[in-house]
């Protein structure tokens, strides 16, 4: 036994010397390539898109929507740099390459254009060249959403020495003046005339045709279809809790659950629940075993959008995925069992989050199933005048042009 165990250590310092010593040699080479990478002449025509940053890699979101706007243009070399995820498009002049390789670093040494939906440190964290400085770059910061929660607070971590040294290069995408004043606070070491009013290119998704969407979208609609059957869709999408100050999903108790489910098959309707990708809580599978209750989460469906297009009412908390929903007239329900603790400690609000909610708030479950059982009965003048007004305040535009514009103001400063 004694042997084995010698062996078996032997064996763990051997693969820990490895590691440290593939670690050290690419701090080297990164050292190198950032000599180097100013010297390197950058085409204006390679367009960087990488996946997702969270998880295995999905392509969607505002990303796959500036690529199904570029994607029949043959001047442009669209590079999508994937992870552990298999991507399927088809697009003109289109090279999808593992972000790892060493034939992602020469596209990274040379092309002009960098989409980010977070930063480049988080975005191309798998990269073997690691961008510090994106002198001589165009880094277009398209975020997710119209973000409701304050992104300049510390517990997002949002900002650090990295992406200190990338915002001056930012070109930040916006949906309105309202948005763009909140952007700013956030990206504060861009300058005024980087923050582009273009609308968010994720919501194309919400209004276009179905036929014109993409490929992999429509399989998964049609999953999804069948999935809820002719039933009422009813989502809930909370978002993350900042676990570093405390921030708890909701727990719901068997006993609520009864009555959630009772709820459901009275009023022939589908729960989707869908927690957010980058932390789902320890009783999420104890949830979708209940009777009208399924996954939609993004392993199930990979874009949110989707899942809003087909349902009935959503129900989140702070997401911003209900500014998606008001964009096609949604109604929403916010169930904000925390809004205390997620004003004053978890992050807060760019905005009075009471005035700028189009639906009803609640703050405990009991208050949730009364608006749920009268969500149908109130008068739908009311409740859809509050969603014209969200829509004034949060969108300039309000069309399924908003990548193609996106695109068109890129192109202009190349």
């Amino acid at each position: 036994m004694a042997t084995k165990k010698r062996v078996s250590e032997r064996e763990s310092n051997n693969t820990s010397f490895a590691v440290r010593m593939k670690k050290y040699i690419l701090s080297k080479i990164n050292s190198l390539l950032r000599f180097v990478d100013p010297a390197v002449p950058k085409k204006s025509h390679y367009w960087i898109l990488p996946v997702y940053f969270i998880g295995k890699g999905n392509f969607s979101d505002n990303m796959l929507a500036i690529f199904e706007t570029i994607k029949d243009d043959p001047k442009i070399k669209k590079i999508i740099l994937t992870k552990e995820k298999n991507i399927k498009v088809e697009g003109k002049n289109t090279v999808i390459i593992p972000m790892g390789s060493w034939r992602a670093v020469w596209f990274l040494l040379r092309a002009k254009v960098v989409f980010v939906q977070h930063s480049i440190w988080l975005d191309l964290l798998r990269a073997k060249f690691q961008i510090h400085h994106p002198r001589g770059r165009e880094v277009i910061q398209l975020w997710h959403g119209v973000p409701i929660k304050d992104l300049s607070h510390k517990n997002t971590g949002i900002i650090n020495e990295r992406s200190k040294l990338e915002m001056k290069n930012y070109k930040v995408i916006t949906s309105s003046s309202t948005d763009k004043k909140n952007m700013k606070k956030a990206f504060w070491g861009v300058k005024e005339e980087n923050f582009w009013i273009t609308g968010i290119p994720r919501n194309d998704f919400l209004i276009m045709e179905e036929e014109e969407l993409p490929g992999t979208y429509k399989e998964e609609l049609r999953g999804l279809r069948t999935l809820i059957g002719n039933k009422k869709l009813i989502v809930y999408a909370p978002t993350y809790r900042e676990t570093n100050a405390d921030g708890r999903y909701y727990e719901f108790t068997e006993e609520e659950l009864n009555k959630l489910e009772d709820y459901l098959i009275r009023n022939d309707a589908i729960l989707g629940v869908r927690y957010h990708i980058f932390r789902k809580p320890d009783y999420y599978k104890k949830i979708i075993q209940r009777k009208n209750i399924v996954d939609l989460s993004a392993e199930v469906i990979s874009d949110i959008r989707l899942v809003i297009r087909e349902s009935h009412l959503v129900i989140t908390d702070y997401s911003s995925l209900y500014v998606d929903a008001t964009y096609i007239n949604k109604k929403c329900i916010s169930f904000a069992y925390d809004f205390k603790h997620y004003l004053e400690t978890q992050r807060g609000f760019f905005y009075d989050f009471e005035t700028i909610f189009p639906g009803e708030i609640c703050l405990n479950f009991n208050s949730l199933l009364e608006a749920l059982e009268r969500i149908d009965e109130e008068a739908t003048e009311a409740s859809f005048g509050e969603i014209k007004r969200i829509q004034n305040t949060l969108f300039e535009n309000m069309d399924r042009d908003n990548s193609q514009r996106v695109v068109d103001r890129v192109k202009s400063i190349l």
